[in-house]
């Protein structure tokens, strides 16, 4: 008759020491990573004049809405969060149409050159981002698009080689047998894409969809390149511009109103797309 030996007491006492400085150290760093949201949260709801008493504790005390009113009333918030949405959809979505196709040409298709193409489109993963400013610059100032949101949009579409890249990948494990199915049943390669490969990719698809709009969304640099006049740029601009602004230099209230407006729309985007993603995780799959 066999028995199982429980472990030393040394052993399990260890075991249990290991666990606690691991949880404390996440729950540190998760307290540390929180901390600017919760003053930022808590600083929005705040009369401006409380912002810094010493009295002002974590939770607001007398919570208002007046901050909001006076960020629309000093800055064009709305403006900025219009543009970012407009900027923020156009980018996700025009890396998608770009990155889908060329992804499953790249994966599925067989034509000369296909390999070194690739290859070159990953090379320009490698180039750092800042190089091609000044040429990008002189590009979009020469076809009169400084100053607008397409000037934004069109160059920062032309960044998807991780697009293409990460697609590939994905779309490379759907079964050829699935694939050549479809051409037996007349079937072309649009149709292909649009029937069998997306809906077995839906995960993939969704989880860059929503990593492009949030890097889309959180744009900084060229944006604040292109865009001059107040109203047409983008709420990361907008909130430069309102915390470097002499007239409200004090207005921190209302400026962490501004931030708190920015969150939410990519919080929501981010909760909502992953509950989708998990769905599509679970329902799809070959059939």
């Amino acid at each position: 008759m066999s028995t199982t030996s429980s472990p030393p007491p040394v052993d399990r006492a260890a075991e249990l020491l290991r666990r606690v400085v691991i949880h404390t150290a996440l729950v540190i760093a998760a307290v540390v990573t929180l901390f600017p949201l919760l003053w930022m949260f808590t600083t929005a709801f705040t009369p401006n004049e409380l912002v810094f008493r010493r009295s002002m504790g974590l939770l607001p005390t007398s919570p208002t809405l007046e901050n909001f009113a006076v960020a629309f009333k000093v800055q064009p918030v709305a403006h900025w969060l219009v543009n970012s949405m407009i900027t923020a959809t156009a980018i996700a979505a025009g890396k998608m149409l770009i990155s889908i196709p060329a992804a499953f040409a790249f994966a599925h298709f067989r034509f000369r050159g296909r390999d070194w193409l690739f290859a070159l489109i990953v090379g320009t993963m490698t180039i750092p981002y800042v190089i091609t400013l000044i040429p990008t610059y002189i590009a979009v100032v020469k076809l009169d698009l400084y100053n607008t949101l397409t000037g934004v949009i069109v160059p920062s579409i032309a960044f998807c080689g991780f697009a293409i890249f990460f697609l590939r990948q994905s779309f490379k494990v759907v079964p050829t047998e699935l694939l050549e199915a479809a051409v037996i049943d007349g079937a072309g390669p649009l149709r292909t894409l649009v029937s069998i490969v997306v809906p077995n990719t839906l995960p993939a698809i969704a989880s860059l969809t929503v990593l492009s709009f949030l890097s889309a969304w959180n744009l900084y640099l060229w944006p604040h390149l292109i865009l001059n006049d107040a109203e047409m740029k983008t709420l990361s601009i907008g909130l430069k511009l309102f915390a470097t602004n002499q007239e409200q230099l004090q207005q921190w209230a209302p400026l962490m109103a501004t931030a708190v407006l920015g969150l939410l729309p990519a919080l929501a985007i981010f909760v909502f797309a992953q509950r989708f993603i998990m769905d599509a995780f679970v329902h799809s799959g070959i059939k």
